[in-house]
Order: structure tokens, then sequence, then C-alpha cells
């Protein structure tokens, strides 16, 4: 039977002229979705008409809407299905004075009463040029514990203090908590389709421990450095099997099972992806494995369940060209499956699919008012650096255009987390409408590709890494791609100062820098209280990833911007935010300072965070609209068949 569309909420863009910056960088109209377990009803979280993120329930059958958390001066953050009945949620960018109070972790029925504070988090602040674009942990937040807790009105949590972790069981109707039994310093834990906890880890000075609770007690499995070869991450206890995420003698991390009676790791794996760490997250319903989530060059499932493995190519036949990402419910009522289809040149698309008549309902887009035509293929390759290892990258390439274009090289941030995969991205879109090659490097040191990678940009900062950068743009100028006199590096974070160090060691290369919040001054990440450091082991994994402070003072000195602002000739665009978490203001504006002393072409623009933006997203629109008038001064824009 041929399907049959039906829209719900849905408005397609048909504008042949280039696509405002405002549709790129502007609050997208639907951030995810989710199907309830027993499939009668998905949450969708959607803009609201006062510019925040709302969560909006939809009934599969009648189509009923009813929005059930919605805060004038607060987004909704994480979201998951408690139960059939109840929905747990988190709330950031939180503006006092309103409806809402704090950030933090609340509960609410499906029809929206119920509303039931949880626990206060913190969360880190957002910086003035991030994407307002939640990612999709939410899709792994039900099974990241193992499987769903279902046997009463509670979740598990950690609890913590100034100098504990504790494991809780937490009300979700607000009625207390009560402590758990397990080993102490646990900070992870799974429990079997029963709810009950069977698998911790704890952190106890520098190592992780891991121990399995039977008969009644707990035993240790292994303890192990959390970066050594014979570290593994527990995914999943189901069946009497544990399933562990590990390298086990091989460069790239598969799925294993782990034999409970030898304490050991098999020697067969059950998902390995060549090229690739099977990174990703189980995929179960109440009692059952029902397949894997993992992340190669984009995201892919593989299904164990033969009927789950039958809709996906059943789906895929009706919708080629876009990853289809489905959700059924763990113990689903209905013949209806959540669709969330996406691709390189189409933001994110949610679909109800009725496997029982074969209608497609779309329930809403990321970006309605951007037709996919008008976008640019990405493509993933791999290009040598000069000592022979092979380096992914991702190459955007403006639709119709010619050889030998102006390109942009983006680097991403934070440097030891991979950031970058085959799908739509805002910035990197607007640039290639703009008639410009993206490069998304993965040079040494970015996880996913193997264990060799990531270790080879051990204290590399500015070194081999910048190498490896530098070299993505001679082999895109060779296969005939970048115009070699028209080369600019940007980026955040990191990616700002890999975008400075590149002017500093390769200046014939690159003709001019963009950094925003991008970080200055390496030995300064030790001082500073970063919120994404906050992690006790965080510091740690600091030292082995960029070096040590005091060991390593002088290679931070020879490769930090601020020490070498002087060496900078090309023309650089700086913007920092007043109130930024990634980078402190004042690091920002004393490398402006330094900077500028020597060289007169440094454009500089700071911007402060409002309620106001945190709605309109409009202190970002402002910095793409100047990156946009800067790259075209510097390397020339071009228009996409010219």
């Amino acid at each position: 039977m041929k399907p049959v569309f039906a829209f719900l909420v849905c408005a397609i863009a048909t504008n042949a002229s280039a696509v405002p910056v405002e549709q790129f960088f502007g609050k997208p109209s639907v951030t995810g979705a989710s199907l309830s377990p027993d499939g009668r009803n998905v949450v969708l979280r959607r803009l609201s008409p006062a510019g925040r993120s709302m969560l909006n329930v939809v009934d599969v059958e009648t189509h009923a809407q009813k929005v059930v958390a919605s805060f004038g001066n607060a987004d909704i953050n994480m979201f998951y299905w408690q139960s059939d009945k109840q929905l747990v949620y988190s709330v950031i960018n939180v503006d006092h004075g309103g409806s809402m109070g704090d950030p933090g972790l609340y509960a609410v029925d499906r029809d929206g009463t119920g509303f039931t504070p949880l626990a206060p988090t913190v969360v880190r602040q957002r910086s003035f040029a991030d994407s307002d674009y939640a990612d999709r942990s939410y899709l792994a937040a039900s099974t990241i514990n193992g499987f769903p807790y279902r046997k009463s009105e509670a979740m598990f949590a950690i609890e913590r203090t100034d100098d504990t972790e504790a494991l809780v069981r937490v009300n979700t109707r607000g009625r207390g908590r009560a402590s758990v039994n397990a080993p102490a310093g646990t900070y992870r834990w799974l429990s079997d389709p029963n709810g009950d906890i069977r698998i911790t880890v704890a952190r106890r000075a520098g190592k992780e421990i891991v121990f399995y609770k039977v008969d009644g007690g707990w035993r240790q499995l292994a303890s192990f450095d959390p970066s050594s070869a014979e570290g593994f991450q527990p995914l999943l206890y189901v069946d009497g099997r544990l399933y562990v995420r590990a390298h086990n003698g091989n460069n790239e991390s598969s799925i294993y099972r782990y034999d409970l009676v030898k304490n050991a790791i098999e020697e067969t794996p059950l998902i390995t992806v060549p090229g690739f760490d099977a990174d990703g997250y189980f995929i179960v319903d109440d009692r059952k494995v029902l397949g894997f989530r993992v992340n190669t060059d984009s995201e892919n499932t593989v299904w164990f369940d033969a009927t789950m493995k039958a809709m996906q190519l059943e789906i895929d036949t009706l919708m080629p060209g876009t990853v289809n990402t489905l959700s059924y419910g763990s113990h689903s009522e209905t013949p209806y499956v959540l669709i969330d289809a996406h691709s390189d040149t189409m933001d994110h698309d949610y679909l109800l699919y009725n496997r029982d008549n074969k209608k497609l309902l779309r329930l809403g887009s990321s970006h309605p008012d951007i037709d996919p035509k008008q976008m640019a293929p990405m493509t993933m390759q791999r290009y040598p650096a000069r000592d022979g290892l092979q380096v992914p990258v991702y190459i955007t390439k403006p639709a119709g255009a010619g050889k030998q274009l102006p390109t942009v090289v983006l680097v991403s941030d934070p440097q030891w987390k991979r950031s970058d995969s085959w799908e739509w991205d805002a910035e990197v879109q607007f640039l290639a409408s703009r008639g410009y090659v993206v490069l998304q490097p993965q040079p040494r040191g970015t996880p996913g590709f193997g264990r060799g990678h990531e270790a080879a940009g051990a204290k590399q900062w500015g070194l081999a890494i910048q190498d490896d950068i530098a070299d993505a743009v001679k082999w895109s100028v060779a296969q005939g791609y970048t115009d070699p006199a028209r080369v600019c590096i940007a980026g955040a974070g990191y990616g700002g100062y890999a975008a400075m160090m590149g002017l500093i060691r390769d200046p014939a290369l690159f003709k001019c820098g963009v950094s925003w919040s991008g970080i200055t001054d390496i030995g300064a990440m030790f001082s500073h209280n970063w919120n994404d450091l906050a992690e006790p082991k965080a510091m740690a994994q600091l030292r082995d990833i960029v070096g040590d402070p005091k060991l390593d003072a002088a290679q931070f000195k020879a490769t930090s911007p601020l020490h070498n602002a002087a060496r900078i000739k090309q023309p650089v665009l700086l913007a920092y935010g007043k109130d930024d978490s990634r980078v402190p203001f004042s690091d920002g504006r004393k490398f402006y300072e330094a900077l500028s002393a020597t060289n007169s072409n440094v454009e500089w623009r700071e911007y402060t965070p409002s309620v106001e933006d945190w709605k309109t997203q409009g202190n970002r629109i402002d910095l793409w609209r100047r990156i946009e008038a800067f790259l075209a001064k510097n390397i020339g824009a071009t228009t996409p068949g010219s």
C-alpha cells in the first residue's frame, strides 16, 4: 500500500533565494520527540509563543494536543517518559522573577497536572554563541542506567553534597527519597528488567571499580584506570549477562559480553565498526534488548529484534535519503512507530508511522522554513597527515559549485569530545550557502576513531594536532576543492584556540581567522573553575590530554595564542561574551589588547546575554552576520553555481 501523508504542524519552504541568516540561527521549531512506553502519546519539545522550549503531548489516535510544561522564563532541556503517565524534565536558561524559580529536575503528568519539583541541578551556562538546539541525549536517557525503573513512581539519582556522592531512590510524586545499598563512591549503575540495580561503577582514588550484585551482596568485578587499555564501560545487564564497551586489545572499541563467572570480557565482539569506536547505546523494551544505536560517520541502528529490523527496512524504503531513527513504545499497545528523520541537508523531521494502515503523520520539523534542496551535501573522507596518520574530515561543498572555492576550516569544541557528524548543521550550511567549502577535520586526539587516533593527540595542542588541521587544507587543495589563496580558519572554545594557532604556525596557509569564546592561554585553563570541568576526575583527564601546568609550562607558553599574539599579522575577528562560561571574558579582552597592539586589522565584538537574547538568539545571529561580512571582505564570497 502506498503511504499516505497527513500534516499536523508543518510548513515547507519554497524560497529559491539565499536563506536569511535568521532562519539558520533562530530557535528551531521542534527539537525532540519521544513516544510513551504504551505508545499512546508523543511528547514534543517545541518552541512556545514566548520564545521558550516547551513540552507538548500529542495523542497518537485523536491528535489532541496538550502543553504540559511551558515557562515564560525558562527552557526545557532534557526530558523523558518516567511511565505511561508521567514525564521527567529539566529546565535551563532561567530568568528570575517568572513562573519557574530555579534550574532543576521536575516531573509532570501527561495531562499537565501533578507538577513536582524533584531536585536542583547544576547546569552549564549557555554561551552567547551556542545553539539552543539541545542534543539528542534524551533518546538514550531511559536506558543510560540500564532498564527503566517501573516498579513504582520513583527514579534513581546521585545525590551530591560538598564531599560525598550517594545513590538514592527519589519518589517522583515528591514524597521524599531513600538511600540505596550501593558501594561507596558509586556514580553509575545498571538496573535489570525487574528494576533491581545489579551493576555499579564507583570512583575511588582515580580508579574505576565495577561491582556486581549477586546473592544479596556486592562482588568486585574489576578495578582500572579509566584511560587504561584494560578499562571497559558497562552498558546493560539483562538475562544474567553484562554488555560492555571495551577495546579488549584492539584499536577500536567494540561491544562485548562480559563473563560474570570468569570476570573477563569475552573474546568475540557482539558489535564492531571498522574505523570507528562503537559509541552509542542499547535500545530496549521492558524486558529484552531490541538493538544498538551506534555513531559512525552518521547515526546508525543495529537491530537484533527481527520485527524492528523489518520495520527499519520498510521505513527506509518509504523514506530514502535520510537517516530514520525509530522508536517504539517499550510495552506498546498501539501500532505507532516514531520516526526522527534527518540528513546532511535536512534538519530533524518528526513523524508517526502506523504499521497497520501504512500512514505517515508529520508531527513537526526543526526548520520547516528551510528547503533541503537549498542546502549543501556533506561527505566524510580520510586524508593522510604528514606522518601518515589517516585523519577523518567532513567536507561540505556548495551544491552546483565549481572547483577551487574559498574555504572555511571549522574546528569543533571541545577537543576531547567528538562533535561532528553527517547531519545538518546550521553553521556549516550557512557558510556553504554563502559559497564556501567547509572543512571539519577530526584531528588526532578526537575520540571515536580508535584508541590510536585519540592517544596520538595527547599533549599535542598547537603541535601535531595543529599540523593535522593544516594538512586537511593542503589535501583539499590537492583534491581541487579549495582555492589556496582564500582559506580562513574559525571556531569557538578549542576551535577558537586552533584558529589563532593556525594563523601563528601556518601564516601562508590561513589568510584570516575567527575566534568566538576562544581559549587564549592553556595555562589559564587550570586556574579557572570551568563549569564543564567540574567533575572530580576532569582535571586529571585534562592533564593527560593537554599537559601539566607545571611540568609543561614552557610548552604551554609556546603554544598559547596569548603569548604569541605578535606573530599574528592576518585579519582577525574576535567575539566574547560578558558572562560566558566557555572562556572568561577577561581572557578574551586580554588577548585582544595584546593582538591589537601589533595588528591593526582586528575586529572586536563583545556580547551581553539577556532573557531577550535567549528567546531571539539575537547575539548569535549578529555574530554570524559579522562573520559573513568578515569572510566576504577577506577571502571573497562566491555564489553557488557561479
